[in-house]
């Protein structure tokens, strides 16, 4: 639900008024990456066995949404900016990819299974 949220406020965000832009004093496209990353993440730790669906997804809604710009008075479409979200993407991606990858492990280990350990960490 959380990654549904999420991307809801992004479209709020980039294609509604300037005025409900948040303020973080950082350079545009470090907020635009994170964002993005943050999105891309809570996607796939809600669907990870989806991952590859979920980054086509976001690249096609990035598109979308930096394009409807177009549309919104005082906003603009840059390909630069639709470059640096897709980069958030990928990068969101490969976080939630190992994040889940590492709750997985340590859900294996206190499970008390063995067989549900990789063969490396069942040599101690």
């Amino acid at each position: 639900m959380l990654a549904w949220i999420s991307i809801l406020a992004i479209v709020i965000i980039t294609d509604g008024p300037i005025g409900l832009r948040p303020v973080t004093h950082l350079p545009g496209s470090v907020e635009r990456f994170f964002a993005l990353l943050t999105v891309a993440m809570l996607f796939s730790l809600a669907y990870p066995n989806r991952i590859y669906f979920i980054g086509l997804s976001l690249v096609l809604a990035v598109f979308v949404i930096e394009f409807a710009q177009v549309a919104s008075f005082g906003r603009h479409a840059r390909l630069r900016d639709a470059g640096v979200k897709v980069l958030g993407v990928f990068a969101g991606l490969a976080v939630g990819y190992f994040l889940r990858a590492g709750i997985d492990l340590i859900r294996a280990r206190f499970s008390g299974d063995p067989k549900a350990l990789p063969k490396a960490a069942n040599q101690s």
